[in-house]
Formats: structure tokens, C-alpha cells, sequence
């Protein structure tokens, strides 16, 4: 929101990446948010004259309103109020009428018709639905995906509903818990296997082409529904075709070639709508949080969203971006409400509402707010494969249509007993250390040597080491925690292209767990509300590397280009050199992990240009040398050198922040170099002389001056 960075405040109610990232955060209980949004909008000249209950109650002298409403109002046309997924109706059209006075027309907000082709209300529907089953008026019901069974508000009874229909088919990726309640499972062709269409959010259409045939023999719902038309016989290709044979400008097979090629069709975004009349704030009390009452908070999971990936190995255990959590969905408190509840991390609790209850183990998260627990959903199945069964608590049975999002009157009662959380990060604290470095724009300005003041300065130049020889190439990262928002995109695709192995709960208790890159996260200062980072650590690449010394068998050794290569064939497991790395990337393999790519199907997962490691062998990031060999390769046959942006890691490729740049120190204008000579540049434990190849550019935040008094956001 200034001339040259944005500034991000963010209100919520339960601890997420995008709050860890904001320059001022406020936690809130969810009942609590209504009534700061319709103070921030008094102060905007809406609704309720500021200073009166309706405009807010205690919040009509927040200091973080007041500032953020003069922060808008110098900003208008460069800013944008967003109210999130589980906001109810009010906090919408509050954001609506506040983005009324605020936004500038079609630069930060356009108003288009909605993409769904029948709008209508979702929960109203489903229960119209269940009271139809229930009274017997449905004789056959077909399931287009989803797993209603599971999912349905627990009020709603959907499992005892759906039994009483005679017939009920089910069109599924999986067998799940509405598979079982089905009398027919028709197997569903993935995405990637069928002809479909979509719409993107501002109307643009796009034809959906398979990569490959289904392996199993599926069918898409375009199929499906085709089969019970008069048109039985057609594909889904044909379907889609004839669909858009109206729809598609001149020759249509060109404009239908010219469809499959571009990605989009041209032409078809929805226009923009002008909207008359002012935005007004509906009027209604300042609603709030009751005084000490505890509340639950719903969300999707990060990793596994409703539960439809609950069997995914690499979700599973792909750690939750501010927990780092595995395998398992917890119930989030604050350190003031865990020691007003008397609980701990990993104390089993009963949560009852509405006459419902499940047991869920605790976890104290700092920054999630007071007297408001917070749990996940699409955990605790029992139809869902291997992997994805029996993980977690199923907080769905105690959700009800009446409160999606959150409800109050909770009751938390302690069982004595406790439940293993299988973490990959044990504490969230620097310990002193400036590991993930971070400075104010305003500091940086006065400065622009703060970065490099920040903890014991680099190592000099003289070592011990011998020198390495030269060459054309030099290899290197530079990563940007400004940018880095700790979403683990990364982390996966690392897995992915790897070939790096799920070990399960037991081993990531046990601190096995096999990633090359991680993303760690620190929380500093105030308990109640710290100051977030995220930082990813991968194989540093050192110059003067620790474990290249102490290895019995030349297993790992330094290239001439700067990497410092495994060769696994000679590795006997001694483990040497993850004790002497001091950022403990290198995993050792205790189990033959590779048989998980013997079955038919997982052959097709491994990435056939990696190797398959074995039992008893160290490994960690290589920077993707099977991706710097290929860019060599194709520079040589083209009688050139490498440019800038050839080689591209999978990290790197996956980031949808672009916070991480790879690329050839020796060329001075290649952006890794750029990144490097950067005043926020710095190297991790640098001055313990390991002269790393990966740097990171320190976190610059841009908070309001008028919140400088520690508290106000």
C-alpha cells in the first residue's frame, strides 16, 4: 500500500500462513470479527456513526481500527479489503460496501456474473435433499463424486437418509464411506484422464484435455450422465465438442484447434459489471464473542483439505505450514487458554457441542486467539485407503448446518490420556540466533547494512580446506523469505521429482522423516500474537562442505561446478556426515523404503531420470543435477552456454511466490547473482566458515508506524 511496498493486516480467527505473513495481525474469535468489521467500516463513513455499540462495540476505539481505517483512506483506488471463505453474509457485504468507497474502478475490484451456471444455496439444497430421502420420495440417487456421507453437516443424518433410498450409485476416484452405502460404484476417470470444460473466476473458459487414457477403465460425469440420456453411446470428447459447436467463433475446427493449443478460449472472459447504487452496510447489532465462553472453529486442512486426499502419502506427511504437524489433525489453542483449560500439547480432550462430541488431542499454537479452539477437517475416515484411514479425529461429527464455520458454548472436558503428535519442527524460537533475519523497510532505509550487522559476521577467508578446481559453471540459490509465504508447494515437488519416500507416523516421530527440503517457522516476541517467519532449508551446497571431509568412502564429494554430490554406490551408511552438517538436510535411509515403487501403479510415480535409493544410504538435495545435466546438455548441442532461466529446480518451479531463484554465480547478470549482491543477501551460519552456495534475502516488512507501541497489531 506505499510507493514502493504493500502492506498486509490481517484479522482472523484462527493461526494460518497468510496471518504469519501479515505486517500487523489481530487473533480474534470468530463471533468477534462482525463486530471489527463494522467498526472498521463506521470509521469509513458506513453504516453506524463510529463511537456508537452499533458500529462495533469494543472495538469503536481499537487502536488497529483507527490506524487501518486512516491507512485505507490514504490509499483509496490501491486497496482492497477481502473477507475469507468462512466469514458469514454480514462480513461479506461489509467488505463489499468498504471496497465501495475504497476500490478504483477495474484496477482492485471487478465485478463480473458469478461462473456457476445455476447459482443457488448450497446448504439449503443439501437439505431439501436429505428431507426428500428421508420421507421416501427419491427412488434412485446417482453421486457425481464427493462424499457426501462423509462431509454432510452432522445434523443433517445424510448416512441414515441416503439408506433408505432403493437405489444409489456412486461416481468416485475411490470406494469411500458413500461407496459403502452405495449398491453400485462406478469407477471415475481423474481429471488428467477425461475431456472436460471449466471456467476460470472471471468467466474464462478453457477445454479440459486428458494426458493420458484412463488406467483402469473410469469414466468422467460427462459419461455418465450421457449414459442415462439419449445419447448413451457418445464419449466425453463428443460431448465436449458439441457443447461448444455453438459457442466457438468462425470455422469451428479451428477455433477448436486454436482452443486446445492456446489453453483458453479467447474471448469468452464474462464482462464487467457496473454496479449502481451506493454500498451500504446491512444493518444489524455489532455482534461479539461471549465473555469467556469457549468457541470451535472449522477449517479445511492445509494439507488434505476435506479429506479428499486423506490417502495421499505425500500429504499426509507433508507438515502443516504453521505447526508442522504429520499425520494427524489437532485441536488449536492459545498458551493462555491451554493454561486456563489446564492442558498441554498432546493432552487428549472430549470437544461436545450440540450434543455431539470426539476426542482430539491438543496443540498449543502461539498467535491463535484466546478462548477459541481450532480444528481441521477431513481427518478421522474410515473408508480411505491404506494411508488415509484412521488418521486423525473426524471433527465433522460435531459440525453442524446451523454453524459451519464456528459455534459457540463448546464444552472440553480432560480424559487423562495423550496422543502422540508426530511434529518435524520441535520449538518454534530462534534461540537468540538470526537463522530467518527480517528488518522494517523504515530500518533498512536508515541502514542498508542491517542485514549484514545481524548476528556473528561470515568467517574470513582463510580456511583449511583445499581448494577446488574451477570451472565454467558455478551453481548456486538465493531464496527470498519476503516472498516466501511457507504454503510447502516446494516441499512436494522436491518429493515428486526426487523420488523421495513417505515413512509413515512412527518414523517421523523417531525424527526419520526422508524430505530434502524443509520449511522451517519461527515465532517471536509476544506469545499471544509473535512475529512469524518461514525459512526453507535445503542442502546448503557449501563451498568448504563439513561432511565431504569426514566421509570414510568419498561418498559425498564437491563438484567442479559447486554441488556437493552424492554417490550413493559407495555410501555404507556411517551417518558421519549428517552428524557434522549444521543444517541437518541429509536423511539416511533405515528402511528399503524404494520397494513403495515396485507396484505397477507407483512405477509410474518415480521420475525415471532419479535414482531409486536404497536401504543404508545418506541422500539429500541435489539441486536437481538431473535438470542441470539436461539444460547442459541441450546448451552443448546448441553450441552455447547456459543461459539464465535454462535450468529451472523443481522448488524453484513450484514456488508461487517465485521466492526461490537458481541459477550460475559466474555469470554476474544471471538473477541468482543479483539476488546475491543484494544488501538484504545473507548466507545461514555463515560464520561458522561453510561458505554456503544457497542465500537467503532477509524478510523486509512494512508496518504501520502509527502501530509501533508493541500490541496494537
Amino acid at each position: 500500500m506505499g510507493t514502493s511496498m504493500s502492506r498486509l493486516y490481517v484479522v482472523e480467527s484462527t493461526m494460518t500462513a497468510t496471518g504469519a505473513r501479515a505486517d500487523h495481525r489481530r487473533p480474534l474469535q470468530a463471533a468477534e470479527v462482525e463486530a471489527f468489521a463494522r467498526s472498521l467500516a463506521s470509521r469509513l463513513g458506513l453504516g453506524a456513526p463510529a463511537g456508537t455499540a452499533e458500529s462495533g462495540g469494543r472495538f469503536t476505539t481499537d487502536p488497529l481500527v483507527r490506524a487501518l481505517a486512516a491507512d485505507l483512506t490514504r490509499h483509496r483506488g490501491r486497496s482492497v479489503v477481502i473477507a475469507g471463505d468462512a466469514q458469514p453474509p454480514a462480513v461479506h457485504a461489509i467488505a463489499h460496501a468498504m471496497n465501495g468507497v475504497l476500490a478504483n474502478a477495474g484496477r482492485t475490484v471487478v465485478y463480473t456474473d458469478p461462473i456457476e451456471a445455476n447459482p443457488e444455496d448450497q446448504l439449503e439444497s443439501i437439505r431439501a435433499l436429505v428431507a426428500e430421502m428421508q420421507s421416501g420420495a427419491i427412488s434412485t440417487l446417482l453421486v457425481l463424486g464427493g462424499n457426501p456421507v462423509f462431509t454432510a453437516p452432522a445434523d443433517l443424518r445424510f448416512r441414515d437418509a441416503i439408506r433408505k433410498v432403493a437405489r444409489r450409485v456412486h461416481l468416485s476416484l475411490e470406494s469411500d464411506e458413500t461407496s459403502a452405502e452405495c449398491q453400485w460404484n462406478v469407477p471415475e476417470a481423474h481429471f488428467l484422464e477425461a475431456w472436460s470444460d471449466a471456467r476460470a473466476f472471471d468467466g474464462t473458459a478453457s477445454i479440459v484435455q486428458p494426458l493420458i487414457a484412463p488406467l483402469y477403465g473410469g469414466r468422467s460425469a460427462h459419461e455418465v450422465l450421457a449414459a442415462l440420456s439419449e445419447q448413451p453411446e457418445k464419449s466425453a470428447y463428443e460431448l465436449v465438442r458439441e457443447t461448444w459447436t455453438a459457442h466457438l467463433p468462425g470455422n469451428f475446427e479451428e477455433s477448436w484447434r486454436r482452443a486446445l493449443h492456446d489453453g483458453v478460449i479467447a474471448g469468452s472472459a464474462f464482462p464487467q459489471r457496473t454496479l449502481t447504487g451506493a454500498a451500504v452496510v446491512p444493518p444489524g447489532p455489532a455482534a461479539g464473542g461471549s465473555d469467556r465462553a469457549l468457541e470451535i472453529t472449522f477449517r479445511p486442512d492445509p494439507t488434505i483439505h476435506d479429506g479428499r486426499f486423506a490417502n495421499n502419502g505425500w500429504l499426509q506427511e507433508l507438515p502443516k505450514p504453521v505447526t508442522t504437524v504429520t499425520w494427524d489433525n489437532v485441536a488449536s489453542v492459545s498458551p493462555a487458554t491451554a493454561v486456563r483449560l489446564g492442558v498441554k500439547t498432546e493432552d487428549v480432550v472430549e470437544l461436545s457441542l450440540s450434543g455431539q462430541s470426539v476426542r482430539a488431542p491438543i496443540f498449543v499454537v502461539p498467535g491463535h486467539p484466546d478462548d477459541s479452539i481450532g480444528v481441521t477437517l477431513g481427518y478421522g475416515r474410515t473408508m480411505a485407503g491404506r494411508l488415509g484411514s484412521k488418521t486423525g479425529f473426524d471433527a465433522y461429527a460435531i459440525r453442524s448446518s446451523r454453524a459451519l464455520w464456528h459455534a459457540n458454548a463448546l464444552e472440553v472436558r480432560k480424559t487423562g490420556d495423550t496422543w502422540r503428535i508426530a511434529v518435524t519442527q520441535e520449538h518454534h524460537s530462534m534461540e537468540g540466533r538470526h537463522l530467518a533475519r527480517a528488518v522494517t523497510a523504515e530500518e533498512l532505509a536508515r541502514n542498508p547494512g542491517a542485514v549484514q550487522e545481524m548476528g556473528e559476521p561470515p568467517s574470513p577467508g582463510q580456511t583449511l580446506y583445499p581448494p577446488h578446481p574451477s570451472h565454467d559453471y558455478a551453481w548456486g540459490m538465493a531464496i527470498d523469505l519476503s516472498s516466501c509465504v511457507g504454503c510447502n508447494a516446494c516441499v512436494v515437488a522436491c518429493t515428486a521429482e526426487n523420488n523421495v519416500p513417505v515413512v509413515g507416523k512412527d518414523q517421523v516421530l523417531r525424527g526419520r522423516e526422508m524430505q530434502w527440503l524443509r520449511i522451517d517457522h519461527y515465532a517471536e516476541g509476544d506469545p499471544s500474537n509473535p512475529k512469524h517467519s518461514f525459512q526453507p532449508v535445503a542442502c546448503m551446497h557449501c563451498e568448504t562442505a563439513p561432511c565431504e571431509l569426514v566421509c570414510p568412502t568419498g561418498a559425498t564429494v564437491h563438484s567442479a561446478e559447486g554441488l556437493n554430490d552424492m554417490v550413493y554406490n559407495r555410501c555404507v551408511g556411517t551417518r558421519y556426515c549428517a552428524n557434522n552438517c549444521p543444517y541437518k538436510v541429509r536423511r539416511f535411509n533405515f528402511y528399503h523404503w524404494s520397494t513403495q515403487f515396485r507396484a505397477p501403479s507407483m512405477r509410474m510415480l518415480a521420475n525415471p531420470d532419479v535414482t531409486v535409493r536404497w536401504r543404508g544410504v545418506m541422500e539429500k538435495c541435489t539441486y536437481c543435477v538431473q535438470r542441470i545435466n539436461q539444460g547442459k546438455i541441450k546448451a552443448e548441442l546448441e553450441n552455447r552456454r547456459v543461459r539464465d532461466g535454462d535450468i529451472v529446480t523443481a522448488c524453484q518451479q513450484a514456488c508461487p511466490a517465485e521466492a526461490i531463484v537458481f541459477g550460475d554465480l559466474a555469470d554476474p547478470q544471471s538473477r541468482v547473482s543479483q539476488r546475491r549482491r543484494s544488501p538484504l543477501s545473507y548466507g545461514l551460519l555463515a560464520d561458522l566458515g561453510t561458505r554456503p552456495r544457497t542465500a537467503y534475502l532477509a524478510k523486509v516488512d512494512s508496518p504501520n508506524i502509527e502501530l509501533a507501541e508493541p500490541g496494537l497489531g
